[in-house]
């Protein structure tokens, strides 16, 4: 009886150094029943696009800076502006016509915020030059006067002083109208050194609604030359027909 006894402690002492119990298999994965609706991920964040830069004027005369907080064109956009195809006579924008010299050739808008642009000849030597429009809705493109601080900070005098704005006021059809001109070292958005010897002559006129942003810039000879012609335009405004 006593041997039986130990012939069976032994046998279960050899069992339990056996073999290793297989380890237990993973769990069958599940697999998502083509009933069941999965919640849609949520799309990753993307960066914002950059405004524009209304952005100050551009290399020669972008109006107003691109960084403005308006929309160009604002309430007037569905309104005629002049083309290729347009009596070359005159100038017709934003509701508003004006004479102007049959010479100064029509132009595709170049920059942002451009609505309107022709280019002026050069007078003998002196190289040529561009008048520039913009429109705004009222009270867009940002206040007045930080469109005229920014267009007299693109100037500095000849000897490298800052320029100071000649300014005037009249009124032209019922329209107020505010004249900007300067004179000197001009240095345009994105040029990388001043151009001696040039000349603005701005308006700003405040039309029912609109805001128009008008720039005679180029060589003070081509500009300086054309200055009669650039104040019949103004002295010639009224509301088109």
């Amino acid at each position: 009886m006593r041997l039986t006894c130990i012939w069976l402690f032994v046998g279960a002492v050899l069992a339990g150094c056996g073999e290793p119990t297989a380890p237990p298999k993973p769990p069958t994965p599940v697999t998502q029943n083509s009933n069941t609706a999965r919640a849609p991920q949520a799309p990753l964040p993307t960066k914002a696009s950059a405004p524009a830069n209304p952005t100050g004027i551009a290399s020669t005369a972008q109006i107003p800076q691109a960084t403005p907080q308006a929309t160009p064109q604002a309430g007037a956009a569905a309104q005629k502006v002049s083309s290729a195809d347009s009596d070359p006579k005159i100038v017709e924008i934003a509701g508003l016509v004006m004479p102007k010299p049959a010479t100064w050739q029509w132009q595709s808008p170049s920059m942002q915020f451009r609505a309107l642009q022709y280019s002026v000849p050069g007078i003998g030597e002196s190289g040529a030059a561009e008048v520039v429009f913009s429109v705004f809705a009222a009270g867009d493109g940002g206040p007045l006067d930080m469109n005229i601080k920014r267009w007299v900070s693109q100037f500095r005098n000849e000897d490298g002083s800052e320029a100071t704005a000649k300014l005037h006021e009249r009124t032209v059809a019922g329209m107020q109208v505010k004249l900007v001109e300067l004179a000197g070292q001009y240095q345009g958005m994105g040029q990388a050194a001043p151009r001696p010897n040039m000349m603005q002559l701005g308006a700003i006129l405040l039309a029912p609604d609109r805001t128009v942003f008008m720039r005679f810039i180029g060589p003070a000879a081509t500009v300086e030359a054309a200055r009669a012609d650039f104040d019949a335009m103004i002295g010639g405004l009224q509301a088109a027909k």
